[in-house]
């Protein structure tokens, strides 16, 4: 267990850091407590000093608005009630009773993974129950700590009454968290004041309690630079040699099918089998062993027994290999098998990597596109890896790669991300992952990039683990840990992989998005609205369209029509005898200087309500094709084709969806996914991240 360090040696540490802390003494007795207060010469706070109480308050160990004339009688009533309960009692601290006001809380926590972090929120004995607290991972700065407590009921609470306090509340924060703060610079794991009590004369800690740092914990969080770590791992996402080893000529193994996919998906480097039982495999002439292959193989696939792979990580290292990827699942722990090589390794327990650039792929062929984009996937668990890859194709995705990187024994999530930067192939990354062990490298890291980084994670319910020896620890553990240090880091954490797939539609299609006004364009007025209020929570705006837009469209208006945004046109009123209308009335909005983006959306079930099955088809591809070749300048589209899900309308959509692709337009299935899309988009711009692929 941590080491509690007494209240008054951390009031005086609070106060050299410039900590507003209310000054405290300690007394070891009820005549020392009393010598004190008479010193004061005002009523006192009187609080229990013991190790094993945390929570002094809940345990009846404060004493508040004591005279001193009766602090030596009420100290020595407390001492001998809380050792009568078994509690190792010190003392108590006695200092000068502060006016109230609003309680904060200010704290700071090395926490597992993420390092040292920042919490601000309500506090007082509440703080948990009232769930009001954010958190920063340190380095702060006095921007980092003004979006902190404006991100608050309390903070946004002490800017409108107490505005002129507001600088010392950041300034307080900074002295905590920054980079000559006290978190970074003492040896403490924890500090916590609670309450900070506000008031309109000033800011004071009344109340303040800290660990010390463990001799063992590591306190150094470098990051991973972004030049050394696509020069050590290009040969592994990019390679241009690749060793199998554990080929097999049995077709249900894992080493017939690495040698095997690589022959069929054209892999345009060199393949090296390793088998001393078979002469060639696929038509690949075999290697007997690891010691007759070249030197420096940029890649090694390993599907061998657990057992085996360390003294095979040893035998490729010594041979010189670059990189490995081990694809067998509960192997010995492998960074110790390659320490004090240069060999680096992604796995274990992994289904494998897919570049279109160099001709791999980790599923079928037959279902991977060999088509090269920018969008980079580096996922934990191989089912999301391949999900992703399949679904993609289908969509119309190009990647750069997609890796199943499994346990992450060696290679880290940080040093893909920082690979991802340096890659001049990857515009955008996504990251499925499962544990925290890098997330404070990960984000710190992803907040100096210019790249999207889109974060799915799994295993969000204890995101921070932290023992509770503060209110800051405790909370800690909550999964608001990860999604604040997210935020801060401008990292876009979706739910699901519906939402990645949607999110790495937009990237591709759209790229970004360079204003919060959305136009919602399409045939049905009910989905108009429910666009309107999902696109709040994205603070995206349905603006006013201006007069000359309003005057093009006004020869669109018939009955049931709507030419405000949202704009709603009824299906029969999107084409005549002479055409569709579609691609006009979308050009016009696109046009309009206070239009940042534009969701278009068609109800199918309409249009077979009004005509049979193949006049429908004809008219929905008519429709459709006319919004697909508007003249929509640099005004990202988003295109919503709603179905019905019959059959007929499901296959529409999917014939749909490739020529849409062709167009360079981001297509959905319903109006929310298209928005959430935009506004994830946009949110990420906003961040300064954008992807500079839109239309490709």
């Amino acid at each position: 267990m941590s080491r509690r360090l007494r209240e008054d040696a951390v009031r005086d540490l609070a106060i050299s850091y410039g900590v507003p802390a209310n000054a405290v003494t300690f007394a070891a007795t009820a005549a020392e407590a009393e010598r004190v207060a008479r010193d004061l010469g005002r009523p006192v706070a009187i609080k229990l000093v013991a190790d094993d109480v945390i929570h002094k308050s809940k345990a009846g160990g404060v004493l508040l608005g004591v005279a001193p004339e009766a602090v030596a009688d009420r100290t020595r009533e407390l001492l001998d009630t809380q050792r009568g309960n078994g509690i190792h009692a010190r003392g108590v601290t006695v200092e000068a009773m502060v006016d109230a006001g609003i309680e904060a809380v200010v704290g700071g926590l090395r926490a597992p993974g993420f390092g040292p972090v920042v919490m601000f929120g309500h506090g007082g004995v509440d703080i948990e129950t009232l769930d009001d607290v954010v958190f920063a991972l340190a380095p702060i700065n006095a921007d980092d700590a003004r979006a902190m407590v404006s991100s608050t009921r309390l903070g946004r609470v002490i800017e409108k009454r107490f505005p002129d306090r507001l600088g010392e509340v950041i300034d307080a924060l900074v002295a905590v968290g920054g980079p000559a703060g006290m978190l970074l610079n003492e040896q403490i794991t924890e500090v916590d004041f609670n309450p900070v009590v506000i008031t309109s004369d000033r800011v004071v800690a009344v109340d303040a309690r800290a660990t010390a740092l463990e001799a063992a914990a590591d306190t150094a969080l470098r990051l991973p630079d972004p030049a050394r770590a696509f020069e050590a791992l290009r040969p592994a996402i990019y390679p241009r040699s690749v060793a199998i080893i554990g080929a097999s000529a049995d077709e249900r193994k894992m080493g017939y099918r690495a040698v095997r996919s690589l022959v069929d998906f054209g892999f345009s480097g060199r393949i090296l089998p390793v088998s001393a039982k078979n002469a060639e495999l696929c038509g690949v002439p075999t290697v007997a062993a690891i010691d007759d292959l070249p030197e420096d193989v940029d890649r090694a696939v390993i599907a061998l027994p657990a057992a085996a792979v360390p003294d095979t990580l040893h035998a490729l290292a010594d041979r010189g290999t670059r990189t490995a990827h081990v694809y067998t699942a509960d192997t010995p722990p492998l960074a110790e098998a390659i320490t004090g090589t240069s060999l680096r390794v992604l796995g274990p327990n992994c289904i494998g990597h897919y570049t279109p650039y160099e001709g791999m792929t980790m599923i079928s062929p037959a279902a991977s596109s060999d088509d090269p984009g920018h969008l980079a996937v580096v996922s934990q668990s191989g089912t999301y890896a391949g999900d992703i890859l399949r679904r993609g194709t289908e969509l119309g995705l190009r990647f750069s790669f997609v890796s199943s990187v499994g346990n992450c024994d060696d290679v880290s999530p940080a040093e893909l991300l920082a690979f991802c930067e340096a890659d001049p192939r990857t515009r955008a990354a996504v990251f499925y992952l499962e544990d925290d062990r890098w997330a404070g490298q990960f984000f710190r890291l992803a907040r100096t990039m210019t790249k999207p980084v889109v974060l799915f994670k799994g295993g969000r319910t204890a995101a921070g683990g932290a023992a509770a020896a503060s209110h800051t620890g405790a909370l800690a553990s909550d999964p608001q840990l990860l999604a604040d240090a997210a935020r801060q880091a401008g990292v876009l954490l979706v739910d699901g992989l519906d939402q990645v797939m949607d999110v790495l539609t937009a990237l591709q299609f759209i790229g970004s998005v360079d204003g919060d006004n959305l136009a919602l364009v399409g045939s049905g007025g009910g989905v108009a609205v429910v666009g309107a209020d999902r696109a709040d929570r994205w603070a995206l705006q349905i603006g006013s369209l201006s007069e000359t837009t309003r005057g093009r469209l006004a020869k669109f208006d018939a009955p049931g029509s709507s030419l405000s945004n949202p704009i709603d046109i009824p299906v029969w009123s999107l084409f005549d005898e002479s055409g569709s209308f579609t691609g006009e009335i979308v050009g016009a909005v696109a046009d309009d200087p206070a239009v940042d983006a534009i969701c278009a959306f068609l109800d199918l079930g309409t249009v077979y309500d009004m005509q049979a099955v193949e006049p429908g088809n004809k008219l929905v591809w008519t429709l459709t094709q006319d919004i697909l070749e508007s003249r929509r300048g640099d005004t990202p589209v988003a295109l919503v084709l709603r179905s019905g899900l019959d059959a007929n309308q499901d296959d529409v959509v999917r014939q749909l969806r490739p020529v849409a692709a062709s167009a360079g337009v981001a297509m959905f299935d319903s109006v929310d996914r298209a928005i959430d899309a935009l506004g994830a988009v946009r949110w990420l711009t906003r961040h300064g991240k954008t992807a500079g692929i839109g239309g490709s």
